[in-house]
């Protein structure tokens, strides 16, 4: 009789395994901290040099270098006379006998812009002269009806010739006046209008020098 039935070995192995499998990991709550993004980098200094303004000024790109000699000894001599106008052109002087032959004297500076109408057109001139120069080197789209190396000589001249008329003609006629023999009263010519005249010579001889340059 067999016993294969009966044996309880018998099918063991396809019993399933009581086991139950491992369960599957959780995920962690706690989400991972991601690094904080790096800031962009500043932009390059090429950038912040395109985007600066930049001067339109016309002196900003002018080559002073390239200035004929004769233009700037005129336009300085102009530049002399426009301040020598202020400066001490006549020195009266008042002396006072006294009795035991002595005397008192006592001397004052007049400026050639109070002389009279006269010192004050040698300043206009003078001015005129500089805006003519500086017209001429600077402003291009500024065509003058003539040019300026003669406008700047016959003004010149006639601010020389002013200035002359003024070193003779003195205020007061300038001689020596005696009242009762005991007052003396006297006018002299002082430093301010000699530099003038240098100064209305320079302007002449700058824009004549200039002249010739530009026609030879």
């Amino acid at each position: 009789m067999s016993t294969e039935g009966n044996d309880p070995t018998a099918g063991e192995d396809a019993t399933p395994d009581p086991t139950p499998d491992h369960a599957p990991t959780q995920p962690s709550a706690t989400p991972e901290r991601q690094a904080d993004p790096t800031p962009p980098p500043p932009p390059p200094a090429e950038e912040y040099s395109a985007a600066a303004p930049r001067s339109s000024s016309p002196a900003a790109g002018f080559d002073f270098a390239a200035v004929p000699r004769s233009v700037w000894i005129s336009a300085v001599g102009a530049l002399i006379l426009t301040f020598s106008v202020f400066f001490s052109w006549y020195t009266a002087t008042a002396s006072v006998s006294v009795p035991g032959g002595g005397s008192i004297s006592r001397s004052a500076s007049g400026s050639g812009w109070d002389s009279g109408d006269g010192a004050k057109l040698v300043f206009l001139l003078a001015l005129v002269i500089l805006v003519v120069w500086a017209i001429d080197l600077f402003a291009d789209t500024i065509t003058l009806p003539f040019p300026a190396s003669i406008a700047a000589l016959g003004l010149g001249a006639l601010a020389l010739l002013v200035v002359v008329i003024k070193f003779f003609s003195k205020p007061g006629g300038g001689g020596v006046t005696s009242l009762g023999g005991t007052v003396h009263f006297s006018v002299s010519v002082a430093w301010g209008l000699y530099l003038a005249i240098l100064a209305a010579i320079a302007v002449f001889v700058g824009a004549y020098m200039h002249m010739n340059e530009t026609s030879s």
